[in-house]
């Protein structure tokens, strides 16, 4: 399907949904007194996580310094969720948690004790031992692309102040009695424990909890100014793929992870997500994927040496394109000729298609938003607005389905495209 026909279909796309209500997280079923911030900002009060009391906290003294667990046993039809954060962050993260009706209604995956937000026979895919692999998750029915595949609720949100840097490897201070106490307290601990291992605790070398979220975690960013590991196991199911037919797409409000299809998906074939940054040479990603202890045999990594070379360069060959791109913008510091100015344009156009063609080739849609953004701001440097406005709507359209459409991307986007309209309403008058 080419580009412009992917765009048109949008509007068309559906996530299949439920009647399915979830238990809403609430004063009750935490294991701390009541939702409110001030009960967050004393977990030493009486009561206060349910007797767990001050060896609940990691550091004593000022709450900005602490770092506490807080467990709901009832969260996610009583899989359960543990928090390890400052108070005053915890406070954030448990009205996130408290907010998933909505993404509960939508989803679409086996929840803990084998429960299912819809009937098994529902479900387009299967979870199953894969040779070679481990356990992985295949397709049983046509996946449509842009289609929510499933939707993951964390079992574990970390502060990332517990992972330093993989050269460093200690966890500070009484950081793994904040991880016994935090898995202990879930309710169903098999749901982490049952992932992937990578780290070494059978020698001792790091808590179990460490090698399971550092094995199989999410990034959650700038949550109050801090970053957390997220631990999502049905999404981490998804084996990596270098040129993957799913992508994680993290939202914010609700701290969901949702695996959205990046292309068509015929039953029997894997679905896969990347680990690491799409779009990267093979040489590039072997080196980033040494954190996970596996050399990828995905397709595209152990496709012929040509057909290998050929995508490493067309690869390569974005970045040089969208370099060039920016080096034809006319600027005050160095002004063109109208001569000049109009043949830069020409190229710019060139460029674009070539860069657009290469995109759908790799395809690399999940980045479409990013680089279409780009795409925008170039050609607003021509004065180009009405191209510059055609390449920001289609950058939201796909920054919507591949990123938090509440987050700052979004919101950014949205802006741009408010500004852009009304530079075209001016131009008509």
């Amino acid at each position: 399907m080419q580009l412009t026909e992917i765009i048109a279909s949008l509007g068309r796309v559906r996530s299949p949904s439920t009647t399915h209500k979830m238990p809403l997280l609430s004063a009750k079923n935490l294991i701390i007194p009541s939702l409110s911030v001030l009960a967050l900002l004393s977990p030493r009060v009486k009561g206060a996580n349910h007797g767990l009391g001050p060896n609940a906290c990691l550091n004593q003294g000022p709450s900005f310094l602490k770092l506490c667990v807080y467990t709901s046993t009832s969260f996610n039809e009583n899989s359960g969720i543990s928090i390890i954060a400052h108070p005053e962050t915890a406070a954030t993260l448990v009205a996130a948690i408290s907010n998933t009706t909505a993404s509960w209604n939508a989803r679409h995956h086996i929840a803990g004790h084998a429960h299912l937000a819809g009937d098994l026979d529902s479900l387009p895919y299967v979870v199953t031992p894969i040779p070679g692999k481990g356990i992985g998750v295949i397709a049983t029915k046509p996946i449509p692309q842009f289609s929510t595949i499933m939707v993951s609720f964390p079992a574990l949100v970390i502060d990332d102040e517990l992972f330093p840097d993989d050269d460093e490897h200690e966890v500070p201070g009484e950081g793994p009695r904040l991880f016994t106490r935090a898995l202990g307290q879930l309710t169903d601990k098999k749901r982490a424990l049952d992932l992937a291992k990578s780290r070494g605790h059978e020698d001792g070398k790091v808590h179990v909890v460490e090698d399971v979220v550092r094995t199989n975690a999410f990034g959650i960013y700038a949550v109050d100014g801090r970053d957390f590991k997220g631990l999502y196991p049905e999404i981490a199911r998804l084996n990596h793929g270098c040129d993957p037919n799913a992508y994680g797409r993290f939202t914010k409000a609700d701290l969901t992870m949702t695996a959205v299809a990046t292309r068509d998906i015929e039953p029997g074939e894997e679905i896969t997500i990347s680990y690491i940054p799409l779009g990267l040479p093979s040489v590039y990603r072997q080196q980033a994927l040494a954190n996970w202890s596996f050399k990828c045999t995905c397709a595209l990594c152990t496709s012929a040496p040509e057909a290998s070379s050929a995508s490493d360069s067309r690869r390569n060959h974005l970045v040089e394109l969208l370099h060039e791109m920016k080096q034809l913008i006319p600027t005050s510091s160095k002004p063109l000729s109208v001569e000049q100015t109009q043949a830069n344009y020409e190229q710019l156009v060139v460029n674009t298609r070539e860069f657009v063609e290469i995109l759908q080739i790799e395809r690399l849609f999940p980045k479409v938003g990013e680089y279409y953004q780009r795409f925008m701001k170039i050609y607003y440097g021509f004065g180009d607005i009405e191209s510059a406005y055609k390449y920001a709507r289609t950058a939201l359209k796909f920054a919507e389905i591949f990123s938090d459409p509440d987050g700052g991307f979004c919101w950014g986007l949205r802006r741009d495209l408010e500004l852009l309209e009304r530079l075209i309403a001016e131009q008509e008058e």
